[in-house]
């Protein structure tokens, strides 16, 4: 029998708000029903007022009548606490804050999502330009900076806070393989993210975003 209660998260079939809970569920071996939702069945549920907050993704914890949890953070945190590595969640309450505030330093980076999964053409090409003009480089140099030579976010421990980075970070790789060109250890950190046990097997088979900015959809891997 599982330790863990049941997890049904719901998300669409895209490479955003939902990804740094899989990969926490990876890395914590964490079993987990993965449901996607179309845009159809979305908006129906919406409608039906059946998402707290009309959005996803949303992750019902303890089977048919357990509690649904909505907002991305919220979920992230929660599964983090489940997670048996020691130091994945600091103890201490100062190093904890600091934690959750690479996390939420990270969510500011949010515009590259649609960049990825929704922008097409002349739209796409505005919303590029302006996030790595003006959303990005200020919040990569503050991020990198923090990061300095640590191993981790947060020092010698991976946390949480590791994985909600690197999300944004990879994504804003797809757009521009250049980005990070002035920040090497940058890549050598995601690098470390990418071979995580757990992490490296999901990677490794989720599916990729291909034809970004012209007709973006989620490729199966082969």
């Amino acid at each position: 029998m599982s330790s863990y209660p049941q997890l049904d998260l719901t998300y669409f079939n895209v490479r955003a708000r939902a990804e740094c809970a899989r990969m926490i569920m990876e890395f914590g071996g964490i079993p987990y029903n993965d449901i996607e939702m179309s845009f159809a069945s979305f908006g129906e549920a919406k409608k039906s007022g059946k998402l707290p907050f009309g959005q996803l993704p949303v992750m019902k914890i303890g089977g048919e009548n357990g509690r649904l949890i909505a907002q991305s953070g919220t979920i992230n945190r929660y599964l983090a606490s489940l997670v048996k590595t020691p130091g994945f969640v600091p103890t201490d309450p100062v190093e904890k804050a600091y934690c959750d505030m690479i996390h939420e330093a990270a969510e500011e980076l949010f515009m590259i999502m649609p960049c990825v999964n929704i922008y097409k053409g002349e739209k796409f090409q505005e919303e590029k330009e302006k996030y790595f003009k003006e959303t990005l480089p200020t919040r990569l140099q503050n991020l990198a900076k923090l990061l300095s030579n640590n191993w981790w976010f947060c020092g010698s421990t991976v946390t949480y806070a590791d994985f909600d980075v690197y999300v944004f970070f990879d994504l804003a790789r797809l757009v521009e393989p250049s980005v990070f060109k002035d920040f090497p250890t940058i890549p050598q950190w995601m690098s470390r993210v990418e071979n995580l046990p757990g992490v490296k097997e999901y990677l490794a088979r989720r599916p990729q975003p291909v034809e970004i900015g012209v007709n973006p959809h989620m490729k199966p891997r082969a």
